[in-house]
């Protein structure tokens, strides 16, 4: 029996470190960051080409939840979060998205104009798409989607 233990012992250690080591790539996660404009009215002139209509799924979803007639795609990104790297992603010069990994879950900071505007906690892995709002100004609305790739 002791000398099955010692045949064995390697196997266990490099068994437990395969486990370690796919457990460290495996909470890794992919995925859209997208910041979203709110509004009754239509896209501003010239701007058709930068405001992009948001796909009629996502589109569907948020007249469940808002008020808006219309709403636009700003800007994209794709990003890869790791649960050890506290991530900002920067949506454009006055939205950013703040993703930090905690003992509780994974804190997602929404901060526009430089202020903190929203903060939550969730799970990770993200398994569907998350909300995030900014403020209602002017009978508009901004807000930032969190979609797994």
């Amino acid at each position: 029996m002791h000398m099955m233990s010692n045949v064995l012992r390697p196997f266990l250690i490099a068994l437990f470190a395969l486990a370690a080591l796919v457990q460290s790539h495996g909470g890794d996660q992919k995925f859209a960051a997208m910041l979203i404009w709110g509004t009754d009215g239509e896209k501003p002139a010239g701007k058709e080409k930068e405001l992009k209509d948001v796909d009629p799924a996502l589109k569907e979803k948020f007249g469940k939840i808002f008020k808006w007639k219309n709403y636009f795609e700003v800007n994209r990104t794709n990003v890869t979060v790791k649960p050890t790297e506290p991530r900002e992603i920067e949506l454009s010069s006055k939205c950013k998205v703040k993703i930090h990994h905690t003992d509780k879950g994974t804190e997602i900071e929404l901060i526009g104009d430089g202020k903190s505007v929203s903060k939550q906690t969730i799970t990770m892995p993200i398994k569907d798409i998350q909300v995030i709002a900014g403020p209602d100004k002017n009978a508009t609305a901004w807000f930032v989607v969190l979609k797994p790739e």
